[in-house]
């Protein structure tokens, strides 16, 4: 279990926030928050992926919670800039950072569901998909993440020196 609970966590944290940031970081507010016909807006899928990693990270601390509602309608249009965007992102990644290494290195007789941790990676990898396919649609501008390192080989070898 450490190796995929490492690897979850690098994913997360080393690729998937930073790649996250660097689209929010090339729209304009009005990119952000537009609508397609019958799609959801790259803001509204960013605060989706927000409210699922923010539940998970309430889960840690507090394994029995029950939420009123899913997150399958969850896409809100909240027109706000995208600095205000990427710092809340930022906030939510490193509040899931925080609890999920506090849960690993103290482990406090909690397990982290492994089934709820792979959904977890799996869905923000999925939308994170979405978001730079639409980012790189929108603004023309390629991203270069594997030749600027964000790569598999650097994450395995990053994965590979934490343990």
């Amino acid at each position: 279990m450490e190796l995929f609970y490492k690897l979850s966590y690098h994913r997360m944290i080393d690729h998937y926030l930073p790649k996250l940031i660097q689209t929010v970081d090339m729209l304009t507010i009005q990119n952000l928050w537009q609508e397609e016909k019958g799609i959801n807006s790259i803001g509204g899928i960013i605060l989706h992926i927000c409210e699922h990693i923010k539940r998970n990270t309430e889960r840690y601390a507090n394994p029995n919670i029950k939420y009123n509602e899913g997150i399958e309608g969850y896409f809100p249009s909240l027109d706000i800039e995208p600095n205000i965007l990427s710092l809340k992102v930022q906030e939510v990644f490193n509040n899931w950072k925080k609890e999920f290494e506090k849960v690993i290195t103290e482990n406090n007789n909690i397990e982290i569901d492994a089934y709820n941790l792979f959904h977890l990676v799996e869905h923000t990898g999925y939308h994170l998909g979405q978001i730079v396919d639409r980012t790189k649609r929108i603004t023309k501008k390629p991203f270069n993440f594997c030749q600027n390192g964000l790569n598999e080989k650097n994450l395995r070898t990053m994965i590979e020196n934490s343990l």
